[in-house]
């Protein structure tokens, strides 16, 4: 992989790439379901719970339904931070790249506020130029990124999901950029 590129810019995806999430994130849909339907979900923690997975579990919900249980999810993940794990050995990169100069973004499909939370926990704001969420990327991250004016041939991205990966190769990062991350 070549990072030696000084006009590189080192991208880092959060969800369970620069820190495991997928604990907390079940205990909060569990407590958030619980609060909306009065039902009693215990979620595996062993595979990240997603909204598909709440409309397999339930296909009677309503749109309603769904997006009350997302947002009380969200609002309650807070609760559950010391669930979450940070990745060290990505982390060591991250304050190296950081110490350096480079250009270092946070670029996740994650909410706003669950994002900034876990940047707080784990005081890593300071470590990235730039940061953007869900909000800002509405579907396509590297569609965002393009549109700001990055250049995708520059871009090294950490990444853990094979369907992310592919996405950032479709839209123009070279393969031998991206890192497989695996806590």
């Amino acid at each position: 992989m070549n990072t030696q590129n000084p006009n590189n810019v080192f991208v880092f995806d959060m969800d369970n790439t620069l820190i495991k999430t997928d604990k907390a994130n079940n205990l909060a849909y569990s407590e958030a379901i619980r609060s909306v339907l009065s039902v009693n979900c215990n979620i595996e923690n062993g595979k990240r719970f997603t909204r598909n997975e709440l409309k397999d579990l339930f296909p009677q919900l309503t749109q309603t339904q769904i997006d009350e249980i997302i947002d009380r999810k969200e609002k309650s993940f807070e609760s559950y931070l010391n669930e979450t794990e940070l990745n060290n050995n990505l982390f060591s990169i991250l304050k190296c790249l950081h110490q350096e100069g480079h250009h270092t973004i946070l670029l996740t499909n994650c909410h706003s506020g669950r994002a900034i939370s876990l940047c707080n926990f784990y005081d890593l704001t300071k470590y990235f130029v730039r940061r953007f969420f869900y909000e800002d990327c509405l579907g396509n991250k590297y569609t965002l990124l393009k549109s700001l004016g990055y250049d995708l041939q520059n871009v090294v991205l950490y990444e853990n999901e094979e369907v992310s990966s592919s996405e950032a190769v479709t839209n123009g990062i070279n393969l031998d950029k991206i890192v497989k991350v695996k806590f």
